[in-house]
């Protein structure tokens, strides 16, 4: 999965919520809610993208022994 997928999907699951903080909560709760649950969504995206990129450019490389 690449990192447009991944985005797409991360804001797909931003519009669940704000569909289901609509749904769900009355009028004077929905701000903060909208607030928390973005929040929480791209949090979650950053992670993701910083774990996949460091997947794809590791700093770290494998020591290659030339033993026997």
């Amino acid at each position: 999965m690449g990192l447009a997928l991944g985005t797409v999907l991360f804001l797909a699951l931003e519009a669940a919520f704000a569909l289901f903080v609509n749904a769900r909560w009355r009028a004077h709760d929905r701000g903060l809610k909208h607030v928390l649950f973005a929040a929480s969504v791209f949090c979650c995206w950053l992670m993701w993208a910083i774990v996949y990129a460091s997947q794809m450019h590791p700093l770290i490389r494998p020591v290659i022994s030339r033993e026997g």
